[in-house]
Formats: C-alpha cells, structure tokens, sequence
C-alpha cells in the first residue's frame, strides 16, 4: 500500500508539470529484467543483492521489473517475489512475461491478486511510464500481448495529453516475434512516444522500433559471470542514457543513448503489416459466420450439433448456435478460465480458475449445481458414465457424479499441475501432468494403478497434449493402448492395466499437438518446424506413412488437430488454418482466420470447420467436400 500511494501523490504532480521545460530533467531509475526466480539456484540471490544496491544509490528514483520475474509463474514464486521485493525502499513497478503466464498453475490469476495489476501507468518529472502485460497465457506459441492489455493500453494512450513524452515498457521486443506487434506500435505512435523497453532476450541491445527507439534490457541473472547485473537509466534533459551496473561492483559507461525528440512518422518508409491475402489463393473457402471478443480465448472449444460452447479469459462461457453463430446464452464465472467444455445430453461442464467445476444448463446456461476445489483450475473435464473426472492445479484429481456434483473420491499426491483432458476407459482414468508425469487412476477407487516419469522435468511434460485410448490391431476390440506426446519430443503408447511402453517414438519431433483419424488407425503429428507427418498406429507399433512439409518455419501452439476422412486441419501460430490431405498428397487448402495464434479447431460437419484464435476471433468456415 505504501508503494501505491507514493506512486498516486507523485502522479497528481508530475502531470502538471509535463510541459516544463524538458532540460530541468534529470531523474534516474534501475531496470532489471528476467529475473526468473527459481529458475537457478542464484536467481534468488542475484535479485536480493540487485534490491540492495538500488537501495544503496541514491541517485535512483525508482525501479522497473520488465517480466519473467520468475520461472513457472507458480503461486510460491509469486508468493517469495513479494516477501522479497519488500525490501524495496522505493517504488518499483512490474510487469508480467511469458514465463509468468505460459506454465501458470494459478492460471495466470496469482500476479494480479498480490501486484493489483499485470500493467501500469506511472508519470515522473513530466514523462509518463506506461507498462502492460505479455503472453500467450497457458499456450505455448510466439509472443502475444492479451487483448484485455491491448484494449487497456489504448485506453491509457488516448488519455495521455499529446505532447507528453511516453516510455513504454513490455517484456518482448516490439518486431515480428511478437504476433500484434504493429498494433502496440500503431497504438504508441498517435502520442508522443520517446523510447520502447523490454527484455526477454537477456542482453543489451538496441534497435529500431519502426522509427522508435527501443532497447532491450539484459537479465539480472549472473550466467558465467561472478555476481549479475541491471541497468541504470539515466534521463537528463533531452538524453537517455543506459550504463550497466553490476552489483556492488562498478557501473559500466553508457552503452546506449537516446535523444529524446518527436518521433515523426517518416513519409516515405512503409512498413510491413500481416495481411490476409493468402485466402485469394483459395477462393472455394467461405467464411460463413465472425464474431469478435473483446479478450483473449486460449481454451479449445466444444461441439453438440448446432451448440458451440467456448470460454475465455474474462471467464464467460458462451453458447452459440453453429449455423449462424448466433449467441444462445452466457455465464459468467469468477475468474479467468482456460477450461475446455464438455457437452453432456443435458449440462454443459466448466471449470473455472475462480475454483469451481460448474454443471450448467445445456439449453439456458443456468446452474444447476457447482463443486469448489478451493484452487484455480484451469484442466479440462471429461465425462464418462454419468461421472465427472477432472484434474486440478494443487496435486489432486477428482471424480463427481454428474447429476448433482457429489465428490465420490479425490486422488491426491500428483506431480504438477494438470491442464489436459483425461482419457477414460472401463477401468482407469488417464491423465498427464506439468510435473513430468503421466498417471493411471481406477475409477472406482480413485488410487493411482501406475505412473511413468520423464525423468526430464518440468518443460518436458506430457501437461498439454490431452492423451487417447485407442484399439491397436484391426482383429482384438479388446487390446487398447493409451497414447500421449510429452514436450520432450515423445510420443508414447502405454499397456493400460500395468502402464508398460507398446511403443515409443521422437521422430516426427512433436510437442504437443496430435490428431487421429475418424477409424483410430492413423495418427497426426504436428512437428515443431515445418513438417506434418502420419502415422499407423494400428498394429501395435508406430509406422511412419508420410511425411509432408508446411509452409511455416515452427510451429508450437499445442491445439488439436481435427481430421475426415480426406482432411486433417492443421493449426498454426499465427493464424492460418491449413487443410492437409490424408493421402499424404499435400495442402487442400488453407484460410487465415487472423493474425494470432489458433487455440480451438472443432470439425462442424457436413464442410463446416468452427477456429477461435487468441485474439478472440471466432469464424466458422465452408470449404468443398473431397469426393
């Protein structure tokens, strides 16, 4: 609280006085940036000692944290960050990176909750500080700022008087990594934008912003060296100075220096802005219904005839008609959700990062009933013989009857978080973990039959790829094998009773994303560069059919792959939706929905495909059918 009045009082005078004249300037503050903590066993010490210097100099005004404050974005990271930037005597001010929201068992809920807020606006001496939040959130996938933080930022840009220089501060670089780049950038220059700051990269470095100067901070994290680093930030007058400090150490000359002046746009550069003129190439393609949301959609949705249920990250469930795309009905949760649905005869299931797995009406979207867990959820349910099975982010698994959300058992002692969807058979429940585990569960008892580890850690997990049980020979309906692909590059089929490996194979260098045909014999898998490659998984074994190349150079969003018997629809980072032909023949088609990544791909029937992509873009396509 100290911190947040002391940053109100000095913007109630600082916007006063931003037409002074700009040589009575002068003002220091300290950056650092990557600070991931947890990440290495210093990580934590190099932060400890960074906060002590700052203190010490008392030439520094205040502090800014340019994301990947720590590794996994876990709430006891979230929790020690907090005891330790107590110890700040002045202000700070944070923003979260990718690696705060793409692993977050909290559901990117936990930042916000103990920092108030995953952005800010702060105004010194006349300059304004403007910082806002990065993703993707719990997707892995190229860089991406939410909506919510889009639509936030040019709220506080609009507000921002027109000769008040700005500095803007996000954890990524503002270029073409990052997938709405132009639009931060289209934003930042209807105002007096002086200077871009960022990390992720974990070097100095400076470069051209589209005509803004822009620079990226090295990490605090000390790598080879004996003690780490931050930088010192020096404004005086119309100068921008950066010199890097190593702690308790010496402060290095300036590596880089920005005058401040106005950033005119220069007539005769055009810069380059994604477009969708590939969908021209395609002219049999037709878009048949677009909505918009106003945030972020990470979650997959869901499909029952003409009912299309998605969710988002403002934690509305929405139910839509698939013809027209009409809304049905909607409910609002308490938090954030990240929670593919699942369509029952009668009740729509939903978990939410509010704590609560909701039953919700499938026809008006009412309550019927709602479990608490206690603890953000963000895994995915499944429903199997009038029982819900559903994993959670605090090491449990539960099992409830449908009709009313009884608990009948809780499994406890998981490694890691859960985000996927089990797989479920007569006698077990399936499920893989973001603690490098995959685990066997009876149904009946709740008790763990078997586990297989990794034995590689966290980043390599089987925690995004939702796992299947499928028959195995063309003969015996009875022999089944239970298939998952971990970030380790695997893709593994278990024995279901005693969880002994049928096969295993890291050649198609998947990650997360498969598909299998509509018959279970053939299974897809989305390589992380530009390969699509299928496979016969009918007999036991993993029998490479075909391999055939993408027209994109990587590829690591963890959606589905949907199939027919002629197509299996590729998703891809930055919004283009490729129809890839099952014979191995090459690319049908391919339509570009928008310029974000696709997180929900559902086959709609009868020459209909229904993708969501991160920026809130729902459109449901018409492509022609294969004879």
């Amino acid at each position: 609280m100290k911190r947040i009045l002391l940053a109100i009082c000095v913007i109630a005078l600082s916007v006063l006085s931003y037409g002074q004249d700009s040589n009575q300037r002068a003002f220091t503050f300290a950056w650092l940036s990557d600070v991931h903590l947890n990440s290495f066993a210093y990580a934590e010490d190099d932060l400890r000692q960074s906060i002590e210097d700052i203190n010490a100099n008392p030439d520094v005004d205040f502090t800014i944290l340019s994301g990947d404050v720590t590794e996994f974005g876990d709430t006891k990271e979230f929790y020690l960050l907090q005891d330790i930037l107590k110890d700040f005597r002045k202000p700070y001010f944070l923003i979260p990176g990718n690696h705060d929201v793409n692993w977050s068992e909290n559901g990117c809920t936990m930042f916000d909750k103990i920092f108030q807020a995953s952005h800010f606006c702060y105004d010194w001496q006349g300059v304004r500080f403007i910082g806002c939040g990065a993703g993707p959130s719990l997707r892995m996938g190229p860089p991406h700022i939410p909506r919510e933080e889009i639509l936030w930022l040019d709220s506080i840009v609009r507000a921002t008087p027109a000769k008040q220089p700005i500095i803007f501060i996000n954890h990524f670089p503002l270029n073409q990594d990052l997938s709405n780049w132009y639009e931060v950038i289209d934003i930042l220059k209807t105002r007096n934008i002086q200077a871009v700051l960022g990390g992720h990269l974990h070097v100095n470095h400076a470069y051209d912003a589209e005509g803004i100067p822009a620079v990226i901070g090295r990490s605090s994290l000390r790598r080879e060296d004996p003690i780490g680093g931050y930088n010192l930030v020096h404004l005086r007058g119309n100068t921008l100075e950066f010199n890097e400090r190593i702690i308790k150490v010496e402060t290095r000359p300036a590596w880089n220096t920005i005058q401040l002046q106005s950033h005119a746009e220069k007539k005769d550069t055009i810069y380059y802005r994604p477009d969708f003129s590939i969908n021209a190439t395609y002219p049999s393609i037709r878009e048949v219904w677009k909505l918009k949301d106003v945030t972020d959609v990470a979650s997959q949705a869901s499909i029952d005839g003409n009912l299309y249920v998605y969710t988002n990250t403002a934690g509305v469930v929405h139910a839509l008609n698939t013809t027209n795309g009409e809304t049905l009905w909607t409910y609002t949760t308490g938090n954030k959700i990240f929670s593919a649905p699942f369509i029952t005869p009668k009740l729509v299931i939903v978990s939410s990062c509010d704590g609560f797995v909701y039953a919700l009406d499938k026809k008006r979207g009412t309550v019927r009933w709602k479990y608490n867990t206690n603890y953000p959820i963000v895994a995915c349910p499944v429903v199997a013989n009038e029982t819900i099975y559903i994993g959670s982010s605090n090491g449990k698994f539960y099992s409830l009857k449908l009709a009313d959300g009884t608990l009948n058992w809780v499994c406890e002692g998981l490694q890691g978080y859960i985000e996927s969807r089990p797989a479920v058979n007569k006698e077990h429940v399936y499920i893989g973990t973001w603690g490098a585990m995959f685990y066997a569960i009876d149904r009946k008892t709740g008790k763990k039959v078997w586990e297989f580890d990794t034995k590689r850690g966290r980043y390599f997990s089987p925690g995004a790829c939702w796992p299947i049980v499928l028959p195995y020979t063309d003969q015996s309906k009875k022999a089944e094998q239970v298939i998952v692909l971990s970030s380790d590059y695997f893709i593994r089929a278990f024995q279901p009773d005693n969880g002994d490996i049928l096969w295993a194979s890291d050649k198609a260098k998947g990650r997360e994303s498969l598909g299998f045909s509509p018959d279970g014999k053939t299974m897809y898998v989305k390589g992380i560069k530009d390969n699509i490659t299928a496979v016969d998984i009918s007999h036991g074994e993993y029998t490479t059919l075909w391999s055939t190349s993408m027209p994109y150079k990587g590829n690591f969003i963890p959606t589905r792959m949907e199939t027919t018997g002629q197509l299996v629809f590729i998703p891809t980072e930055f919004g283009v939706l490729h129809a890839v032909k099952t014979d191995g023949s090459g690319i049908a088609w391919s339509h570009k929905i928008s310029h974000s990544a696709i997180t929900s791909l559902i086959n709609a029937g009868k020459g209909r495909v229904i993708v969501m992509t991160m920026d809130g873009t729902i459109m449901c396509l018409e492509y022609p059918l294969i004879r």
